[in-house]
């Protein structure tokens, strides 16, 4: 049922949408006229109402996708596409770690936040105050619970991220992201994830040179995702004439780990590393951190 504080899709007769939250004793305008929210609060999720001119609107629940493409903007977001596509690619599992670098209007720090689950954390950085507010805004208006598993600080994540260990994933949207290279290689536990998203080939180039110019990643992998929607009615199935086209590139690289040494083995004892003369006895223990400080 869709309850007071709802947000919800609406769609008029020629497929165009609207995103509203429900409030009691609210009214939502929209081309074809003007709906009550008493009147939608209580119904089924995917209703049919009639507005006051008799124009008939198909009315459902918000889902993640909806509400990210609709809702208030500080910074251009990053697309629903993209997103799934980062979630995929960064391979974000339940109970992760994952530092975001870039929040804008939170769009994607939604997507990551559901993705880590109850027991992961998302660090998200931003150096712009107006945008760190709008995605804080935005994420706490989806959901109180997701915005439970987010930390943002504002400052630059150059410095930050050298004060940071063990982390699982590093998701960039910088616009030189190449110069948080050291900081992520400090930051990134071995066989972590880094993934930048870049609107231009040049940031492409730059960045895929920065990588393999250190031996602190291995290689790195350049992506483009295409959607191609598709016109379906009982008088058309063909594609869409216009088409969101480019919008960015995904780079993705593999911290490495320590190299193997000819005459020392390494063996888990718990958290922490027995390291030891392959003929002799153990000599030393280094202690490994098992999850991020954050």
């Amino acid at each position: 049922m869709l309850e007071d504080g709802d947000w919800i899709v609406v769609s008029d007769r020629r497929g165009r949408e609207n995103l509203f939250q429900l409030r009691a004793g609210g009214k939502l305008h929209v081309t074809g006229g003007s709906v009550e929210c008493d009147d939608l609060i209580g119904c089924e999720d995917g209703t049919r109402v009639r507005t006051k001119k008799g124009d008939v609107l198909l009315v459902f629940r918000a889902i993640l996708a909806d509400y990210t493409t609709l809702m208030p903007r500080g910074a251009q977001i990053i697309t629903p596409k993209d997103a799934a596509m980062i979630v995929q690619w960064a391979d974000i599992y339940p109970g992760a770690s994952v530092v975001e670098a870039g929040i804008g209007s939170g769009a994607l720090t939604l997507s990551l936040l559901r993705a880590v689950g109850e027991d992961g954390r998302v660090l998200a950085f931003e150096l712009r105050e107006e945008f760190a507010n709008c995605a804080r805004k935005n994420v706490l208006g989806f959901s109180p619970k997701l915005a439970e598993r987010l930390e943002l600080r504002l400052g630059d994540v150059h410095d930050e991220l050298r004060k940071l260990s063990a982390v699982d994933r590093i998701v960039l949207d910088l616009q030189d992201p190449w110069l948080a290279l050291p900081g992520a290689s400090a930051a990134l536990r071995a066989g972590g994830i880094l993934l930048a998203y870049l609107p231009t080939i040049r940031q492409v180039d730059n960045f895929v040179n920065a990588i393999l110019d250190t031996a602190e990643f291995g290689q790195p992998e350049v992506i483009e995702t295409i959607l191609r929607p598709w016109i379906a009615d009982r008088v058309r199935l063909r594609p869409e004439s216009r088409i969101t086209g480019h919008t960015a590139f995904l780079v993705r690289a593999r911290r490495m780990g320590a190299p193997p040494s000819r005459r020392m083995r390494e063996s888990t004892l718990g958290s922490s590393v027995v390291v030891g003369d392959v003929e002799g006895e153990a000599v030393g223990l280094v202690e490994t951190p098992e999850t991020a400080d954050f």
